[in-house]
């Protein structure tokens, strides 16, 4: 995995995390991923003489769905007539008629696998030309392609095709009937971390064209990054990977995922480095540097329920720092499915210099509808746990 394709699956998870739907701007294009399962990934076209057209890619989130091209040119067309689609340089694409015309579009359904599908991932632009017949004639529109393999690689992570038989991008070996595993996998699925039959939620995103950009500006002059490079974390956070958090191999871990840095409101900085990549979560190790308080990159541990009877953890999955409300969020997946495992919220506590657990969730049936991790079942809260 890439780390171009590593950070549009990031954006998705992170995106998933507060809705069912998916919405963003991918360069030239727009992708949106709705609650009935469909994604559609949109650009408009220009001819010479500047009349607009609007080009769609949509698919349905069923087993082998095709893909269904919609096209809705400025000027009303009749069916019909005929369009041309070709992308220069890479492929003459194909031609037709002008089917049912619709609200002023028309659309062709095409395998996900067409060789021209593949063409519009490879070329610049795309040429669709219309004969409109009558005072217009053939209007050739020139519509970019600079988005279109990253909207169809947004559409295969929302749709849980990654590695199927039947994703557009990222095509694999694993049949449309086999939930997709998001992450590869590095040992144990769970990433390193006990699960005890549970898991949890999301990573930090990232755009790696920004290059030196912070890549999510926040109040008060907090900030959110990611790093790809041990070199680029203090040195005494390198050391807390290799020794304490005994992350041997953390450095393949960040080529893949990167490291999230952050400096929230209060100007502490946090230090979320990923340990190991499992079929369905990250583990990570926190560190933190809190100036006012003195806090000299601080190794943190998390807790659980004392019901639970079992240590704290240096190593979490899929942990993010909640900015609005100033908490360290864990949630952890109990499978690729995402609908079952555990959510936690932790609280720094400055005077006594500890993470707080305040909050943990739980939904240990992966059955049912789809949950979000922050919707599961309240099973303890600070109030019973006492101090």
């Amino acid at each position: 995995m890439n780390r171009k394709i590593g950070t549009l699956i990031a954006a998705i998870l992170l995106a998933q995390s507060a809705s069912a739907d998916v919405a963003q701007q991918m360069r030239q294009w727009w992708v949106e991923c709705g609650r009935q399962g469909y994604c559609t990934g949109e650009v408009n076209g220009f001819s010479n003489d500047n009349d607009v057209l609007t080009f769609r890619l949509q698919r349905s989130e069923a087993e082998n769905a095709p893909i269904l091209v919609i096209v809705k040119p400025e000027h009303l067309v009749a069916s019909g007539n005929r369009v041309t689609f070709s992308v220069p340089g890479v492929s003459k694409g194909f031609s037709g008629k002008v089917g049912n015309v619709n609200d002023g579009e028309f659309s062709y359904s095409v395998p996900y696998d067409n060789p021209f599908i593949d063409a519009l991932q490879k070329g610049r632009d795309l040429e669709i030309s219309i004969d409109f017949e009558g005072e217009l004639g053939q209007v050739t529109y020139r519509v970019p392609l600079a988005g279109a393999i990253e909207s169809l690689t947004i559409m295969d992570v929302a749709q849980q095709r990654l590695g199927r038989v039947d994703a557009v991008v990222s095509r694999g070996i694993q049949p449309v009937d086999s939930w997709s595993d998001i992450f590869p996998s590095q040992g144990e699925e769970t990433g390193g971390e006990d699960m005890g039959g549970l898991v949890e939620d999301q990573t930090a995103v990232a755009d790696d064209d920004q290059g030196d950009a912070h890549m999510e500006e926040g109040p008060n002059g907090s900030w959110f990054d990611l790093v790809y490079e041990p070199s680029e974390l203090p040195e005494v956070v390198r050391n807390y990977a290799m020794g304490a958090a005994d992350c041997r191999d953390y450095a393949a871990a960040m080529n893949e995922m990167g490291a999230g840095v952050r400096r929230d409101q209060q100007a502490r900085m946090w230090y979320f480095v990923p340990c190991q990549i499992g079929k369905a979560n990250v583990s990570y190790f926190v560190v933190l540097h809190d100036f006012d308080n003195a806090v000299s990159y601080r190794l943190l541990d998390f807790e659980l329920p004392i019901t639970h009877n079992k240590p704290n953890r240096i190593k979490v999955l899929n942990p993010y720092y909640d900015n609005d409300r100033d908490l360290v969020v864990v949630t952890r997946y109990g499978n690729v499915n995402r609908n079952c495992g555990a959510y936690e919220e932790h609280q720094w506590q400055p005077s006594d210099q500890f993470l707080e657990l305040q909050v943990y969730k739980a939904k240990k049936s992966c059955g049912g509808p789809q949950t979000r991790p922050q919707d599961f079942a309240l099973e303890w809260t600070i109030d019973e746990m006492g101090q």
